[in-house]
């Protein structure tokens, strides 16, 4: 099998989601706290299509790893390599139905929490890939790895609360059925919102560098002597 290497693609699509959700989040929080919950809703929607469609390109790569296991490079009749399809794309694949999974809501109009509470259990899945990834001293760079994936899991579990504040307060109080339970149009404990909020938008940050740090290293080796 010929052998072939995405990674490259694939950090480039990650640095642009977390670019991407870190403006759109800080657009949607600066026009709440203005009051102009309408153009909020307009820079959510908006938000959620770009993500939608990186979610859709990510998915293309991720499935098609997954049915051809494209990196492959056999000593003994043992693919050396098998574990890192497994690593990699089975990650992607479950990044690329939250990303799409929230643009579908958020444009249907429909809750997202559920949306979060897929895209926090599957953050936990992550942390262990990248934890058991580093025991395994997997690539050449393992604790990159690691930091790659841990920042990527903080960002989806932190991504549930985040996803009750869009329920309650952004598009609640015109769309009462996207709400978990009923609620006041404006927070009770703003303090906390704040919490849950800016540590997602830091986690974001944290997560992109990662990706921008291991793309740098991954760009710069692969143009240099691709596989």
């Amino acid at each position: 099998m010929t052998f072939l290497d995405d990674l490259t693609l694939v950090l480039d699509l990650l640095i642009l989601v977390a670019v991407v959700t870190f403006y759109t989040g800080v657009m949607v929080w600066f026009e709440m706290r203005r009051q102009d919950r309408p153009r909020a809703v307009a820079h959510l929607k908006e938000g959620a299509l770009i993500l939608g469609s990186l979610g859709i390109v990510i998915g293309i790569i991720a499935i098609w790893g997954e049915l051809t296991w494209p990196l492959a490079f056999v000593i003994n009749g043992t693919n050396v390599l098998g574990a890192y399809n497994i690593l990699f794309f089975d990650s992607l694949v479950l990044l690329a139905f939250v990303l799409v999974s929230f643009m579908l809501a958020v444009h249907l109009k429909r809750p997202t929490h559920m949306v979060g509470l897929v895209s926090g259990l599957s953050g936990g899945a992550m942390l262990f890939y990248g934890y058991r990834a580093y025991n395994l001293s997997l690539t050449l760079e393992p604790l990159d790895t690691f930091l790659l994936y841990l920042g990527f899991a903080a960002v989806a579990i932190a991504a549930y609360p985040v996803t009750l504040y869009v329920d309650w307060f952004v598009v609640g109080p015109t769309e009462p059925t996207a709400e978990p339970l009923p609620s006041d149009p404006t927070p009770r404990y703003p303090w906390l919102w704040r919490i849950f909020l800016g540590g997602f938008l830091l986690f974001v940050v944290l997560a992109g560098i990662a990706a921008l740090y291991y793309g740098w290293d991954a760009t710069w080796a692969h143009l240099g002597s691709p596989p």
